[in-house]
This record gives C-alpha cells, sequence and structure tokens, in this order.
C-alpha cells in the first residue's frame, strides 16, 4: 500500500507506533479466542485489499481503537454510514464510466463530508478510519471479548505476509465460532423463558426411570421393551421402516405414523439422536418406547409451532418393522 506525502507519512507513523506500543507481536494463537480475533482482522484486511486498495491500514486501525472512547473520535458517529455509502457508491460510479470508456466520475461530482476529520489527510484517510471505527462499534457488543491487539496483529499481518491462519480457511474459523455463539446465546435466552419447561422435564425423566422395566443407557435415552425383535439390529447408517407415535410427557400426540395407517421410512442419521441411539437396541419386529431426554431431542430449538417446547422431553412408542437393504 503506497502514502504518498511527508504530513501522511508522519500521521501513519504516529498511528503505527500507538497501536504497536500496546502489545508486542504474538507468534502463536492459544485460545479459541485468539483465533478467532485474529481470524477477525487477518479476513478484513484481505477483504479490503481485495475491495478498497487504497486504503490507509493504518487510519483503519486508530479508528477501530478509537471505538473505546468516542468522546474523542475525528468523525461524527451519525454521519459514518454517509461517509462509507457515498464513497463507496462514487468509486462504483468510476468503475462504470470506466468500463464503459467514457471519463471517470469527477470527485467534484460526490464529496465526502467528515467534518470533524480535521487530523485525517484524505479522503482514503477518512473512509479508512470511518471502516475501522464502524467495525469495532457494530462488532464489540456481540463479541465483547475480543482480543484487540490480536485483532490489530491479524490486520497487520496480511501487509507483513507473516500470517498465523491460511486465509483459506478463514471462514470456517469465524462461520464455526459465530454459529457456535449464536446457538449458546439461543440456548441461554430459552433457559430464562422456558426454564419451568426444562425443570419439569428432568423430574419426569427422574422419575420414569424408576417404573418397572425401564433401562437407562449411558447417554441418558429411557427405553421400555414392550416386545422383543429377531436379532438382526440396524446401525446408524441403515435405512428403516418403522411404525410410532409421539407425545410429550403429558401424552399430547405431536405425530403419528399409527395415526395415519402409514410407516415411515428414513435413514437413522437424519433424526434426532435418541432415535438414532434407541433404534439401534431394537431387532426386526421389536416394539420400545423411549423417552427421550431433550439433549437428545430437540433441546432448546423445536419445531416452531407445534405442541414440543424448547427443553421438553420426548416419549415415544417405536416398532422396527424392517431394516431396509
Amino acid at each position: 500500500m503506497k502514502i504518498k506525502g511527508i504530513a501522511v507519512l508522519a500521521l501513519v507513523a504516529t498511528i503505527a507506533l500507538t497501536s504497536c506500543n500496546k502489545q508486542k507481536r504474538q507468534d502463536s494463537l492459544v485460545t479459541e479466542i485468539d483465533s478467532v480475533s485474529y481470524a477477525l482482522g487477518l479476513d478484513m484486511a484481505n477483504k479490503i485489499k481485495s475491495n478498497f486498495p487504497n486504503a490507509n491500514g493504518a487510519a483503519f486501525i486508530n479508528g477501530y481503537e478509537a471505538a473505546e472512547d468516542t468522546a474523542s473520535v475525528k468523525i461524527e458517529i451519525n454521519k459514518i454510514d454517509n461517509i462509507l455509502r457515498v464513497f463507496f457508491m462514487k468509486k462504483q460510479q468510476e468503475a462504470a464510466a470506466k468500463a464503459s470508456d467514457t471519463t471517470s466520475v469527477s470527485d467534484k461530482n460526490i464529496k465526502v463530508n467528515t467534518n470533524n476529520s480535521t487530523s485525517l489527510l484524505s479522503e482514503y484517510d477518512s473512509v479508512s478510519y470511518a471502516l475501522g471505527l464502524d467495525m469495532a462499534i457494530k462488532m464489540k457488543p456481540s463479541f465483547e471479548e475480543i482480543n484487540d491487539p490480536l485483532f490489530v496483529q491479524g490486520y497487520n499481518d496480511l501487509e507483513n505476509e507473516k500470517v498465523l491462519l491460511s486465509l483459506d480457511g478463514l471462514d470456517a474459523i469465524l462461520r464455526t465460532f459465530f454459529m457456535k455463539r449464536q446457538a449458546k446465546q439461543a440456548e441461554e435466552q430459552a433457559n430464562k423463558d422456558f426454564g419451568q419447561i426444562k425443570e419439569d422435564g428432568l423430574k419426569f425423566l427422574e422419575e420414569n426411570k424408576s417404573k418397572e422395566g425401564v433401562k437407562v443407557t449411558d447417554s441418558g435415552l429411557q427405553y421400555l421393551v414392550v416386545k422383543e425383535g429377531n436379532e438382526t439390529h440396524p446401525i446408524a447408517t441403515d435405512n428403516v421402516t418403522v411404525h410410532y407415535h409421539g407425545t410429550t410427557p403429558d401424552g399430547t400426540v405431536f405425530d403419528s405414523s399409527v395415526d395415519r395407517g402409514e410407516p415411515a421410512s428414513f435413514g437413522l442419521n437424519q433424526v434426532i439422536k435418541g432415535w438414532t441411539e434407541g433404534l439401534q437396541l431394537m431387532g426386526e419386529g421389536a416394539k420400545y418406547t423411549f423417552y427421550i431426554p431433550e439433549g437428545l431431542a430437540y433441546g432448546a430449538n423445536p419445531r416452531g409451532g407445534g405442541p414440543i417446547k424448547p427443553f421438553m422431553p420426548l416419549v415415544f412408542e417405536v416398532e422396527l418393522i424392517k431394516i431396509n437393504k
């Protein structure tokens, strides 16, 4: 990235020195938060390099770090969206004009109004700073524990070509982490909203396991043998044909092939964990009743609109008709 002008170089040197003094460069990523923080910085640098090659990296970092003290920011927070929208709209118009071999859109046509950015010496400085500030403001509320020095290092490492992570693996790292985080947040919210259902479900299973004939597996699955089958048992990758009758603990029916009068066929690796485990205990012709804990059923995320609530255990009467070979 080339920065023209002595004044701009002085700004970059000052900003870079401020950032670098906060923490020495790390040569390894110890925790998941370390890896995700670094990956975010590296990913952002890679995307900016691809879409905004004239960006001022030091100004971006300065904007990102300025979010910790919004009272001293160089751009008014409520003007960030307009700055970025206008700038990138202009760039799109310039690209379109160039592609059609017409005169490029002049900077006089669309101006980026940065007002308070008197210490940002160019339009590129201002937009780079606004990008960093915008990212921090929008991201940090949902990722408060981010390791800021590693984010900065990740951003700078792309330019220095000393990356600790493969660029090809960044999407997987970030997607996996934020999907887990989203699921955890959903479960925490469900715990607040449906805590009593969870408590009632645990009580139901605790009382049920002491009933005559009920057996419990290591996973917590409870089952009652109504009728034994033959010696042929399915494995987790088999396709089976069954009749079933599913209810909530209070007896409310939510699904029943028996009531429909037609058995169902499916792969054991396509159903809830309680079914995958339970059907493998059965021989062809067997009939069992399963009492499935919420963790082996739908957990905090049941199918919407029906009687199954978050954290609710389920009861199934299942007859294994045949294993489909």
